[in-house]
């Protein structure tokens, strides 16, 4: 499961570089909710979350790094590099998809690794 959930997530990824919409929507569950760092910082709905992926995307053009973890029914995405978020973070943000039947059902955002990890039932990376 750990690696069909990277392999889920790196379509997952390719689809919002080639800006396909309809490929992002279709692996989005109806009712994802997409919680960033903050608690004001939610999306619901995946028009809305694909909507601030891509917009996301296109602001923050330098990426240093990327790594992909993956778990049994989760997968972190941790992306280093020049961001738009309008908060200071140490590592940069992890999210944290929930995936469920090759949909993703929710995405929460961390500051931090080890708080990431354990979301995704890791203890240590």
């Amino acid at each position: 499961m750990k690696r069909d959930n990277i392999e889920f997530l790196v379509g997952w990824l390719d689809a919002l570089r080639r800006d396909d919409r309809e490929a992002l929507l279709a692996t989005l569950d109806p009712d994802v909710v997409w919680q960033g760092p903050q608690q004001e910082w939610v999306c619901c709905g995946p028009e809305e979350v694909v909507g601030v992926f891509s917009s996301q995307r296109d602001e923050a053009r330098e990426v240093d790094a990327l790594e992909l973890i993956g778990a049994e029914r989760h997968a972190i995405r941790h992306a280093r590099g020049v961001g738009v978020l309008e908060i200071e973070l140490d590592d940069e943000i992890y999210n944290v998809f929930a995936i469920q039947e090759r949909r993703i059902t929710r995405i929460d955002d961390y500051a931090e690794r080890r708080r990431a990890l354990a979301a995704a039932g890791l203890n240590d990376g």
